[in-house]
This record gives C-alpha cells, structure tokens and sequence, in this order.
C-alpha cells in the first residue's frame, strides 16, 4: 500500500496519505512503516520537514490507538528527543497507550528534564503548523498531562513533581498543570501496578537479530582512527563483537555522543570481566566521507575510548551502503549528511552474524556486556585469530 511513498512526495499529499491511514482500521499497522528512519520518504529532507513528518505520524497514533509495537517510537522519542514538537506529539500520543503502568513514568520525567529548557508553544490542529501564542500547548505541558494520565502509576515521580511546584522549579504558567499532574499521581496507588519489562536505559532484553548476514559485508574496507586500514571480515570474523553506530555532526548529546561514552564504560566491564581480549569493540560513524580518522581518533579520546588493535573507530572507505544492509541501519540522509538516525547497538557472533540488537532507546551496557559474554561462552570452540596492523 505504501509503494509510491517516496521523497517526491509532496508534505500536504503525505499528510493526506497518514490521515488516510487513520481513517482506515485495516491499515494503521503502516503508520509504523512510516516511521522507520531508514524510509525512501525521508531521503534528501531536511531535517526540519522530517520533524513535521514524523510528528504528523506520532500524533495519528494518538487518534489510531497506541499498540505494543508503536510504543517503542514513543519512548525513543521520550528517552532521547530534543525537538519540542517532537517530544510533544509522543507524550499526547502515549496517553492514547491502553495500558498505563508504572515502567513508562521514568521515560516521561526523563524527557521532562530533558526538554524544559528547550520547551516551546506547539500546536497540534493541522499539518505543519506551530502555535506562536504562549497560551497554546508545549512539550512541558504535554508531558506533565501524562504524568496525569498516568496517576498512581507515576507514584515515583512526586518527589521530583514537589520540586517543580517548589520555587526555582518551573515558571509560574506551569504550576497549574504541575498541581493537577501531582494531585492524580498522588490518588490511591494501583496494588497490581508492576514496572514492566521496560527501562530507562533501554530493553531489559536485548533484540533477537535471527542471525542475519550479508555476504557483501567481508569486503568492506574500514579504516580505523590511526589511519589503518582492514576489511570488515579481517577484523570481526573469529571473535564476537560489540558494534554501536555513530557519527561525529550529530547535534543530539543522548545518541552518538552518550552512546560512545557508554561504549567506554563497556569496555571497561569487559575488562573488569576479563574478557577485554576475547570481545571486540567498534563505533562504526554513519558519515565516512567527512569523519576521517584524525576526527575519530580526537572523539573516541573526548569519550574515553580504548582504542587499540581491538577495539576501533570506523569508516567505510568502500561498501557504506553494504554495511548499511548488513546490519539494517535505522538512518536516512540529505546529500552525505545524516538527517534522521537511531539509537543501534549490534553484538556480532565470531562469524559476524547478528546475535543481538539493541535499538531506539538507551541501552545499558551490563545488559549488553552480559549478552556479549553469553555470545563468547557459544562460541569457545572457535580458535581465536590475531588482527594484524596494517594497510590493505
């Protein structure tokens, strides 16, 4: 149904097209289509007009129903969004969900800390269009009516919600909706209120990637952040692997820049395990042409980075789009410049296949270290080959 979905396509006419969706019982599944990063729609748009559609489609998930699978595009957004509209169309969208509970409070005061300082007036009545009166709608509003919504459920966000209504919280227009956002949370709590299987660092269980690999990967030709370079099968057969995606423009502190961070604190649990000989890092950009390796080398060292023969910041000098396949990116691009991307952490087994996935929300590095250990005890029977230095 959504084949002749591309970037040709006209905002009013793309508009048009999620109300159609909507409209459509037996289709709204595709709205979920439309949000995918790597989507021919989003190729060659600004980031601007990106932000308008994918907010377009978070607000229809509001009027179709929030299911199980829309959910995780909702606390992305919650977790690590940036952009007032944005973060504002997910909070009204997730009060749509039919099953508060106790696990999604943390992503709403995590997005309320993160987005009161950037917050600005929105509107939400027709395509594109923003409010330009303070009495509107905003990001901070939105989030704290589903702190309302979600009432007893958010009973471990009051501490936080007193110090919002305390003086020095939030301005004086806000405190009414504070107030009503405390009073509801403060009603009787929920007995069977449980938190879920969802945390604020991401999936208590890391995806399952069923395996998945391309025969184009081995003869990429990565080049590291000393100038060395080695093809993708030279370094990552033989040994299991963590991979997280990134690339040095990106504007948003809680992706790239928190997730090379966090790729650090991994290798130091590697190490703490004993393992740090036995399982590969990499932080692989998704911008080869303008991060070189003077530029990789001077961000991985910004972020406390281990980089050694094995472990490795990444380009593709040759075959980006083969690694783009091989591992499914969540990324889309105007010209060489990314403008929409996921969170994605990928751990490969020691034949470079995909034996988990960590995407959208934040991820915990003990839960990625754990799952990479368990890889390592799979494949123990596999001799463990050198990487040499060395240009190819």
């Amino acid at each position: 149904m959504l084949r002749d979905v591309s970037s040709t396509m006209a905002e009013p006419k793309f508009a048009a097209l999620v109300d159609s969706i909507v409209a459509d019982a037996g289709r709204r599944d595709e709205l979920l289509t439309l949000l995918r990063e790597d989507h021919a729609l989003y190729r060659g748009r600004s980031a601007a007009t990106i932000v308008r559609m994918r907010g377009w489609v978070l607000l229809a998930l509001e009027r179709a129903g929030v299911s199980d699978a829309a959910l995780a595009f909702l606390l992305e957004e919650l977790d690590t969004g940036v952009d007032p509209y944005l973060v504002a169309a997910a909070a009204r969208a997730l009060r749509s969900y039919r099953r508060p509970n106790a696990a999604l409070a943390p992503f709403v005061m995590g997005a309320l800390a993160n987005i009161r300082y950037r917050d600005e007036p929105v509107s939400f009545d027709a395509y594109g269009v923003y409010a330009v009166s303070a009495t509107g709608s905003s990001a901070v509003r939105e989030l704290l009516a589903t702190l309302a919504w979600l009432g007893p459920h958010a009973a471990s966000a009051v501490p936080e919600l007193e110090a919002l209504r305390a003086p020095g919280g939030l301005p004086a227009k806000l405190r009414g909706d504070v107030e009503r956002a405390l009073q509801s949370v403060l009603g009787a709590p929920d007995p069977h209120d449980v938190a879920g299987t969802v945390s604020c660092c991401g999936p208590q269980v890391p995806m399952a990637a069923g395996g998945h690999r391309s025969e184009d990967i081995d003869s990429v030709l990565l080049e590291d952040h000393a100038g060395d370079r080695i093809s993708f099968n030279a370094f990552f057969r033989g040994q299991p692997s963590i991979v997280v995606f990134f690339y040095t423009r990106c504007d948003n502190p809680l992706k790239c820049s928190l997730s090379v961070a966090k790729l650090a604190q991994a290798q130091q649990l590697l190490d703490a395990q004993g393992v740090a000989d036995r399982i590969r890092t990499a932080a692989v950009t998704y911008d080869p042409a303008y991060d070189l390796p003077a530029r990789l080398r001077v961000y991985g060292l910004d972020r406390g980075v281990r980089m050694d023969a094995g472990n490795r910041l990444f380009r593709a000098v040759t075959g980006n789009q083969a690694v783009q396949d091989h591992f499914g990116l969540g990324v889309n691009y105007v010209g060489s410049l990314v403008n929409r991307h996921r969170i994605e952490l990928h751990i490969l087994d020691a034949q470079t296949r995909i034996a988990a996935s960590f995407e959208r929300l934040r991820w915990d590095e003990r839960e990625v270290v754990a799952r990479a250990v368990e890889v390592l005890k799979a494949t123990n029977s596999i001799p463990r080959l050198p990487i040499r230095r060395g240009r190819s």
